[in-house]
Formats: C-alpha cells, sequence, structure tokens
C-alpha cells in the first residue's frame, strides 16, 4: 500500500479561523394559515347543533302532541315513524358536528366527514320522504322520494360547495 492510500484527511492546521461566506436561497417568509377551515367549521358546527336542538325538541312536542289524530283531513303520522324519522335526522347532524370540530383543528379528515355528512343527510331525507308520502305528501312515494332528491341535490351542492372552499384556497393549512 501506498502512502496515498492510508492518508484519509491532508491539509494544515491553522490558528486563525477562515470565513465562509454562504448565501441564502432566498428571503425566508413565514406563512400563516388561512382562517377560512376555522370560519367554516363553526358554521357547519352551529348549522348542526341548530338542526339537533330542532330534531331534540320535535320529539319532545312529539310525546306531547301524540294524541293528535287528524288535522285538516291529513291523517296524523304513526309515532314510531315520526320518532324514526326525527332520530334519523340526528345521526348526520352529529356528524356534522364531529366534522366541523375536526374543520376547526385543520385536519382534512374533518371536511371529508362533514361532506358525508351532507351525503347522509340527503339520502336520510329521500328516505324520511318515501316514509311519509301517505301523511301528508302526493301520496306516491316514488314521487316524493324523486322530488325531495332533486331538491335535496341541489341544497347538498351547494353545501358541499361551501365546504370545500378551504380546497380552493392556496395555503389553507389543512392537514
Amino acid at each position: 500500500m501506498s502512502d496515498e492510500e492510508n492518508e484519509v484527511f491532508s491539509g494544515s492546521v491553522t490558528s486563525e479561523p477562515q470565513m465562509v461566506n454562504v448565501q441564502t436561497s432566498g428571503p425566508m417568509y413565514v406563512v400563516e394559515r388561512s382562517s377560512a377551515p376555522q370560519v367554516i367549521g363553526i358554521l357547519v358546527i352551529v348549522y348542526n347543533l341548530i338542526m339537533t336542538a330542532l330534531g331534540l325538541f320535535g320529539l319532545a312536542a312529539l310525546a306531547f302532541l301524540s294524541d293528535l289524530d287528524e288535522l285538516d283531513g291529513i291523517e296524523a303520522l304513526p309515532f314510531g315513524l315520526l320518532a324514526v324519522t326525527i332520530l334519523l335526522t340526528l345521526i348526520p347532524a352529529g356528524l356534522g358536528i364531529f366534522g366541523g370540530y375536526k374543520m376547526f383543528m385543520y385536519k382534512k379528515q374533518g371536511l371529508w366527514l362533514v361532506l358525508g355528512s351532507i351525503a347522509l343527510g340527503w339520502v336520510i331525507g329521500i328516505v324520511n320522504s318515501a316514509l311519509t308520502a301517505d301523511y301528508g305528501g302526493s301520496g306516491d312515494a316514488a314521487l316524493d322520494a324523486g322530488l325531495s332528491g332533486v331538491c335535496g341535490l341541489a341544497c347538498a351542492a351547494i353545501c358541499g360547495i361551501i365546504v370545500c372552499i378551504p380546497l380552493f384556497m392556496a395555503n389553507s393549512g389543512l392537514e
């Protein structure tokens, strides 16, 4: 072996420090997160809390008004059917509250939960229209479900676009 192969480092040691000039790649800016996910998360929470309160109020009113048989020639909903339709609407409301909280905490998972609650609410609205068609509707379950589906789809699309606003922003901060 030669001496060159055995040497790992070469050079001399001096007592004077050498200055090295390193240029940065450019100015560094601190980018703040957008407040849009928090605002929309709060709006989703408030909306779903109101819907939950109305659903629970409907259940409480149902207990007091269960003795009504007919109103203006319209047959009253059976207690069990009305209770089921009200309880079904509480499912997407609870999912929306949880998703709104996750959006408030800048989690993209919350956005998908809220979109899922909107879609679930749309499907439950169609089912509720079909179940209650004989009690104040047109009497045709398919017609009521179809009309509810078309109108509900327009509302669900608008709500979905509003919820997706943070995805349209350059720095929404969603993780």
